[in-house]
């Protein structure tokens, strides 16, 4: 059996820069073919198509016009990429780890554009069906060190040379990047009201990059393999990611 692992929370919480990339040294020790994309984006249409929603977002675009270009967006990186690696009903024994999917469409246009969720649950159906993840990573900044964590994780993406999109959700008021964490926090109950069969998992990211790295080992990795019954021995993993 396949695995789709969806990372997700605000911005600057380091699913792409500390824990995508992790997770996929992981699985590669122990023997597991593993390929990290993202949403929206992951091949050359799908990359167009988030340049178009960023810029769109720019012009201050509707909402309802923003969730269907995501959904277009990840329609395509289904077909293109997961579908062929993972399989349709995830029946090869691999694992697609991915830096945002469903759940940021549920919080950025859902909980913060005001689009109705029978709208974004619609959608879903459409472009989605029911694949969703089997679990998702949620990174959050514990509250009460939210501001200084974010403001300062905030500072450094800004001085550095990397790939990141800037785009009019990072230079939103601290207020409301703390009420979208809140939001993220609150995806488990909304998946077990939806009837997802899928596990959650917090993760501290105020911690350091190294803190961050063993708390994902620890407390999700270590979790999956015996839990999934993938052929590994547990005595082999703890060798190989020790």
């Amino acid at each position: 059996m396949g695995l789709l692992i969806t990372i997700e929370g605000g911005d600057f919480v380091g699913k792409s820069s500390i824990v995508a990339p992790f997770l996929k040294e992981l699985f590669i020790a122990i023997g597991i073919e593993v390929i990290v994309s993202r949403e929206p984006g992951g091949t050359p249409e799908g990359e167009r198509l988030r340049q178009l929603i960023f810029r769109r977002l720019k012009e201050g675009a509707p909402t309802e016009e923003l969730a269907l270009l995501l959904n277009e967006a990840r329609k395509i990186h289904l077909e293109n990429i997961v579908f062929p690696f993972l399989g349709k009903k995830k029946e090869k024994n691999r694992v697609v780890i991915l830096d945002r999917y469903l759940d940021s469409t549920r919080i950025y246009q859902g909980v913060f554009g005001g689009m109705p969720f029978e709208e974004i649950r619609k959608l879903e159906k459409k472009y989605v069906k029911n694949y969703f993840p089997d679990y998702t990573l949620i990174m959050y900044f514990p509250e009460k060190v939210f501001k200084q964590t974010f403001l300062e994780r905030q500072r450094i993406a800004e001085n550095e040379v990397n790939n990141r999109d800037k785009t009019v959700w990072d230079q939103e008021h601290i207020d409301t990047h703390l009420e979208k964490q809140r939001a993220y926090l609150k995806l488990p109950e909304v998946s077990k009201k939806c009837g997802e069969k899928r596990e959650f998992f917090l993760i501290n990211a105020a911690q350091t990059p190294e803190k961050v790295k063993e708390e994902v080992k620890k407390k999700f990795f270590l979790h999956l393999i015996p839990h999934k019954n993938i052929n590994i021995p547990i005595r082999s993993l703890k060798k190989s990611v020790d």
